[in-house]
């Protein structure tokens, strides 16, 4: 291991479990005490670590604590969702110091989306006055498909204009500021691994489910996979019935075209239209909502019998990559999972009929503890760490 491999070795466990002492890097690391203590003295130097108990030369019994300093550098996230956008700023250690949202109420086109990017920013500008100073770099969610590595919006169908948009190139040019772009289910994923950092947590994938179905994986290093292409994880576009209706990617019988809101929302309409005696109501697709979904499954007949066959679908597309990846752990997040135990025993039902045993023996399935902010405050974070591998900070 050399010292910049032992520099990121203890960023990441700072980042990962908040302190930690001397002793227990060189135990991690299998590294000389005198080569552990140099790089921790140049990261106390370089003022990114504090050890508040360690006055000149320490001579107590017990080692000092290691910790990040929080205003070290600070960075902005920001969740551009279908319905809203959300921002927040993160300190070093990675908590949230404020946060903004608003609405999306004029998007209409690109240059609606990004006033909506450009109020978020001056709504935290504000809050933080000369403290903006702090601030070194812009992480931004984005609702659809993305060239991680160049910061590229490939497109979201659901957002008018997202489309073949260098969005991160458009954030530093605008705001001086370095800039990262990830898919927003790809940072979920991050965020549902970092909650349960310390528990040994093997491999975890995350499913995201609103408007659309997303998904995500994430590694037992803590490495997210997204593809040669960064497009990896489209668990929504698996095609789960070929005659199936038609998914907005164009293809037909998509998981996302099935469970998602518009595929919910046909199911609701034909039962109504069939006469079918139920509770459900539908004035349009945009009065659905997944919280009275929800609600109606937990009483009403039909509501019961869509809820099953939605939650087989995403269990039958579950399969394939449970068997292909074999995680540890599975994660469903979003307004679906309003649905409860009546998604997560029908999914385990059907990994339980279509993979191996030894796969799904231990496979944990559980739903998001995250909060409405954790997928911005996901985005600061993965920004301050790609700002970490930059030799300049």
């Amino acid at each position: 291991m050399n010292k910049q491999d032992l520099r990121s070795v203890i960023l990441e466990y700072l980042f990962r479990n908040g302190n930690c002492s001397r002793p227990e890097i060189v135990e991690i690391t299998g590294m000389r005490p005198g080569t552990v203590f140099d790089e921790v003295n140049r990261l106390k130097q370089q003022g990114c670590v504090l050890e508040p108990a360690r006055a000149g030369k320490y001579t107590g019994r017990k080692a000092p604590v290691l910790m990040l300093n929080p205003d070290y550098l600070w960075t902005v996230g920001i969740d551009f969702q279908v319905h809203r956008t959300i921002g927040v700023i993160a300190d070093f250690t990675g908590a949230i110091q404020c946060s903004a949202e608003v609405p999306a109420v004029a998007r209409k086109n690109l240059t609606g989306c990004r006033n909506e990017v450009r109020e978020i920013l001056q709504q935290l500008h504000a809050q933080t006055g000369k403290s903006w100073e702090k601030i070194h770099g812009i992480g931004f969610a984005d609702p659809g498909l993305v060239d991680v590595s160049s910061g590229k919006s490939i497109r979201a169908v659901q957002v008018p204009g997202w489309e073949d948009i260098e969005t991160g190139k458009w954030l530093t040019e605008e705001n001086h500021l370095a800039s990262g772009v990830w898919p927003e289910c790809m940072i979920k994923t991050f965020m549902e691994y970092q909650v349960r950092a310390g528990k040994n947590v093997g491999s975890l994938f995350h499913v995201g489910m609103d408007d659309g179905i997303g998904g995500g994986y994430i590694s037992r290093n803590g490495e997210c996979f997204t593809g040669d292409t960064n497009q990896a994880m489209e668990i929504g576009h698996i095609v789960i019935d070929p005659e199936g209706p038609l998914c907005q990617c164009g293809s037909r019988g998509c998981l996302e075209a099935i469970a998602g809101k518009k595929g919910i929302s046909r199911k609701i309409r034909e039962m109504i239209n069939n006469g079918v005696d139920t509770v459900m109501k539908l004035d349009s697709e945009q009065n659905f909502d997944f919280h009275s979904f929800g609600e109606w499954a937990q009483y009403d007949k039909a509501a019961r019998i869509i809820a099953g066959d939605v939650s087989r679908s995403i269990g039958q597309a579950l399969a394939a990559a449970v068997t292909l990846l074999n995680p540890s752990i599975i994660v469903f997040s979003g307004e679906l999972t309003s649905l409860g135990n009546q998604l997560l025993e029908p999914v385990r039902e059907m990994l339980n009929n279509n993979c191996f045993s030894g796969v799904v023996k231990d496979l944990k399935i559980e739903l998001s503890t995250l909060n409405r902010e954790d997928t911005a405050r996901g985005a600061a974070i993965l920004m301050r760490n790609k700002l970490m591998k930059n030799e300049e900070f």
